[in-house]
């Protein structure tokens, strides 16, 4: 008995500690996700920011260039031998492009149309070959006085480029487009400018500040990862997550650039100051779980001596006394408990004893409300085994238990399945209850399988005598609640149609399943079903007309 109130109080001692640790980790993990939440919280409104401003950015470095590239051209278009140049054949103007080219450094691109937009001669390609919409891309809009940009898609990339005309005398003999690459090296000045990673993709990747593969490869992938022009989508990368925006170079279907800037890295400086907190968090956790076990002591010992006391007056000594010197309610308690003992050791001879079944029974009750009765439509279903009285006189009684309730847990599993309520076991017989929509197909359902299921078991054990059931099934109204006495209840149904599925169940030979008028009507489009003569029940004035489904 000291050892088990040991035990106790080692139970009690734990729970203390247990409690106490768990509220200071719950509060340390608290903080620590705010702390994470918060930071998260104010990296992603960082980094929108920041996204923000390098997309304003990309597109200020995009007009700068084009404005180079416009000066550029305008600079070509005003040399005076060009106009003589285009008198001459292809190989000389293109010669004198790439001189300007190589003297200047610069651009990337250039190309001379004639005044009908046709090529005359590019830097890129030895034969000029002709641009697809050049008169609406460059022409139009540059003798309009607008500004003649446009992305153009070539075999060794695209470039954005810029067109003026060349005039002399106050005629325009031709036009000059000036062009700069959309590579990685027009990727590192965007990065420059707007502070984070850049990739620039059209139909392939153009360029890209990223070192290794990269997931997407074209415009239409990486704006469907994004989120699309206005989206703010977080990706990986590599493994590292990047809050992503895209923003056009151009117009129209021209090349994006995908802004990216690493989450992973904003948050570096916050994630070590979680790791900081944590340690300070545990260490603040050691101090606090070290205390709560002093004080769990303190508080455990003198339970653990009450425990004791209240052991050794359960088995009758009136005698043992708590020696709890303490000024708080541990201390109250251990007086009173000693003034109790006094006055049960005062009392001992005028004690009344009860059973011990009756102390059992009173341990095991509770008390609860139970409804008095209230009437339900239902389908009631009732099997009985066939000859079971006479196969209980040739078998020993234990083994009828065993045959009794592997049919009976065969019986309850189906009605479980099917959605219905054991109501009672009455000896070899159940009482089922369906209710709901589908009660009465559930309740029929149910009795065919649980028949297949004995014929299947009658199978497994051949050595045994068959086993065989009929079933009775009504749906009708029926009184549901308690049942009994004030010292006994017992809550089921009852009523008129509880006591026909009875009778029906009584009447139905192994193998059958005896329906009732009610039950039929309802599914008599979706069951094979034979009509008997009239049934005349006890309690009933006028004979019941009864439908009998064999399944075996």
């Amino acid at each position: 008995m000291a050892g088990e109130t040991k035990t106790r109080g080692l139970r009690l001692h734990w729970k203390i500690l247990l409690y106490f640790s768990a509220l200071l980790l719950t509060l340390i993990v608290a903080m620590l996700v705010y702390v994470r939440s918060q930071a998260a919280g104010f990296v992603s409104g960082r980094l929108a920011e920041d996204l923000e401003r390098g997309s304003e950015r990309i597109k200020g470095a995009e007009n700068e260039q084009l404005s180079d590239l416009h000066l550029t051209a305008a600079l070509v278009a005003s040399i005076p031998q060009l106009n003589a140049l285009l008198g001459t054949d292809l190989a000389t103007i293109r010669d004198f492009l790439i001189s300007y080219q190589q003297q200047n450094r610069g651009p990337d691109l250039l190309i001379v149309l004639d005044p009908k937009g046709k090529v005359v001669a590019r830097t890129d390609e030895v034969n000029p070959e002709p641009v697809a919409g050049a008169d609406a891309h460059w022409v139009q809009p540059a003798l309009a006085g607008q500004p003649a940009n446009y992305v153009l898609p070539t075999l060794r990339g695209d470039y954005n480029t810029t067109a003026v005309p060349a005039e002399a005398g106050g005629t325009v003999f031709g036009f000059v487009i000036a062009g700069s690459s959309i590579d990685n090296n027009f990727a590192r000045r965007l990065r420059d400018v707007s502070q984070g990673e850049v990739v620039l993709v059209d139909e392939h990747i153009l360029g890209s500040t990223l070192e290794g593969a990269l997931p997407w490869q074209t415009r239409a992938q990486w704006l469907e990862a994004v989120g699309g022009m206005s989206g703010r989508r977080v990706i990986v990368i590599t493994g590292e997550r990047y809050a992503s925006c895209a923003t056009a170079l151009g117009s129209g279907d021209s090349p994006v650039a995908i802004s990216l800037q690493s989450q992973d890295r904003a948050l570096a400086p916050y994630r070590r100051i979680q790791y900081g907190l944590l340690a300070l968090g545990l260490l603040a956790a050691v101090a606090g779980i070290s205390g709560s076990a002093l004080l769990a002591r303190t508080v455990t010992a003198p339970v653990g001596k009450l425990v004791e006391g209240t052991q050794q007056v359960a088995a009758g000594n009136f005698d043992f006394r708590l020696d709890i010197r303490s000024g708080d309610e541990i201390g109250d308690l251990a007086q009173s408990f000693n003034t109790m003992t006094q006055g049960l050791r005062e009392r001992a001879d005028m004690q009344k004893f009860v059973s011990q079944s009756t102390v059992e029974m009173i341990q095991s009750t509770s008390q609860k409300r139970i409804s008095a009765g209230e009437r339900h439509q239902v389908t009631i279903f009732f099997s009985d085994i066939r000859g079971f009285t006479s196969m209980s006189e040739r078998r020993a009684p234990e083994e009828v238990v065993q045959i009794l309730n592997r049919c009976l847990s065969l019986q309850a599993d189906r009605v479980k399945k099917f959605s219905g309520d054991i109501d009672k076991f009455v000896g070899d017989a159940v009482v089922a209850v369906f209710d709901g929509e589908d009660m009465v197909l559930n309740a029929i359902r149910c009795g065919v399988e649980i028949h297949k299921e004995l014929e299947a078991y009658n199978a497994a054990f051949p050595e045994e005598e068959p086993i065989h059931i009929g079933i009775g099934i009504v749906t009708g109204e029926v009184i549901l609640g308690s049942i009994g006495s004030k010292d006994r209840l017992d809550f089921t149904v009852i009523g008129s149609n509880v006591n026909l599925c009875a009778r029906l169940c009584s009447a139905a030979e192994a193998g059958e399943i005896l329906l009732s008028e009610s039950t039929y009507q309802p599914v008599k489009g979706l069951i094979s079903a034979t009509r008997l003569d009239p049934l005349s029940v006890k309690g009933f004035s006028e004979p019941v007309p009864v439908y009998k489904m064999t399944v075996i």
